[in-house]
């Protein structure tokens, strides 16, 4: 039997654990961290089967000057950061342009058009369909004019075969009784919807993957023993060495430190987004929600209400900046006016955003046995399943049903 090894156990390295399982190999998942707590833990738990088109977007490049001046606003730049990410930012304006937009919205959808049945799949063969929501997810607009500069790419997101309904704050609150009356439009977001909690979501699946025999070792990676072409073992951080057969980088954020290691520089920053989740929010939301001028989103989670979003690039290693989930909860009192905002617990996690916000999965160029599950961004609940699905089928050498180019790690 051959031996995998998983560097990194959030919700996509076990995502990939678990699918690696089911083809006969003996995986090992390696993370300091408990699982569970992640990037997915501050996160709205969303399966985002449309949200294809790229950050690039126009709106976002018009806005963003804007918003990194403003301590308010939904995107942010560290102060000392500026130098560090400008060679990121530049890749990221060239995908500013209409025919990248169009040509990225396009692959992303490759993915996310099979996110949900995947999904669902996924979870029923384990056993754990319970971890899913069925009520989809609806985007509030302040005005006429804030739907009107999104109306564009709504309707692009029609033409890819999503199903999005635009209806009146009025029929908004008839649907979700918790929001504030003077919507003046929304969108239901009708083939999207959220897991019951995000923490218990990759906790479950740990518990499952240690059942059928995989084994987990809260340690870090730290570098390759290479041969050749290939990797042998990994060091971790307190000295052991791992060897295994084929590796997959699922590291998230620190996947770059690790891919660099063997000779791999990807494009990609650890961007920090902010959850706060109230026990006993006063107020009974039924419905994923998303506020489309804040830039956040309210989910209603088994274990409380989440207020997430923000992004705020930072070096890898900083500490979080409490006051950005403070100013998402104030904000959360526009969409849900009798929301209680006391003893609220708060928490971050390092979302991996490569400048085209497409994910990278694929083998490590150069290396026969490494492969690359990572970038995801903003979707990494959504295509955890699929990027498992899509690893185990590149692992055993089966063909895929898609074009993979458009994801690999040299693409930048």
């Amino acid at each position: 039997m051959q031996k995998v090894i998983v560097i990194g156990g959030g919700v996509v390295g076990i995502s990939c654990a678990l699918k690696l399982q089911d083809e006969g190999y003996e995986v090992t998942v390696l993370d300091p961290g408990e699982p569970g707590e992640g990037a997915s833990w501050a996160s709205c738990g969303s399966i985002a089967v449309s949200e294809v088109v790229p950050l690039s977007k126009p709106g976002t490049m018009r806005r963003a000057p804007g918003w990194m001046l403003d301590p308010t606003g939904p995107l942010t730049l560290r102060a000392g950061s500026a130098l560090r990410v400008l060679p990121w930012f530049l890749r990221f304006a060239g995908n500013a342009r209409a025919s990248q937009i169009d040509k990225i919205s396009r692959e992303i959808s490759v993915l996310t058009r099979t996110a949900l049945a995947d999904t669902q799949a996924f979870l029923g063969a384990l056993g754990l369909s319970d971890l899913l929501r069925h009520q989809p997810v609806i985007e509030l607009y302040d005005s006429a004019q804030d739907l009107d500069h999104e109306r564009v790419f709504h309707d692009a997101r029609r033409a890819l075969g999503f199903d999005l309904e635009e209806i009146s704050g009025a029929q908004a609150a008839e649907l979700e009784p918790s929001i504030a009356s003077d919507f003046a439009y929304a969108v239901v977001l009708k083939d999207w919807r959220s897991v019951v909690d995000a923490k218990r979501f990759v906790m479950d699946l740990h518990k499952v993957f240690v059942e059928r025999g995989g084994k987990t070792k809260r340690v870090g990676a730290k570098g390759f023993v290479r041969e050749d072409h290939k990797v042998t073992a990994v060091h971790d951080d307190k000295g052991d060495a791992h060897v295994a057969d084929q590796f997959v980088i699922a590291a998230g954020a620190y996947s770059r430190r690790l891919a660099a290691e063997l000779d791999c520089p990807i494009q990609m920053e650890g961007v920090i987004g902010y959850q706060t989740s109230f026990i006993d929010p006063g107020v009974t939301v039924e419905h994923g929600l998303i506020y489309a001028k804040g830039g956040f989103g309210i989910t209603p989670y088994e274990s409380g209400l989440a207020i997430a979003g923000s992004i705020e690039f930072a070096h890898l290693d900083a500490q979080p900046n409490w006051k950005r989930a403070d100013i998402l909860v104030q904000k959360a009192k526009r969409v849900v006016p009798d929301l209680e905002t006391r003893n609220g617990e708060r928490r971050f996690g390092r979302r991996p955003l490569t400048p085209d916000t497409k994910p990278i999965i694929g083998k490590v160029p150069g290396m026969h046995n490494v492969m690359l599950a990572t970038g995801h961004g903003q979707l990494g609940v959504t295509l955890a399943a699929t990027t498992g699905r899509l690893v185990s089928e590149m692992m055993t050498g089966r063909q895929t049903e898609i074009d993979m180019s458009a994801y690999k790690a040299d693409r930048f």
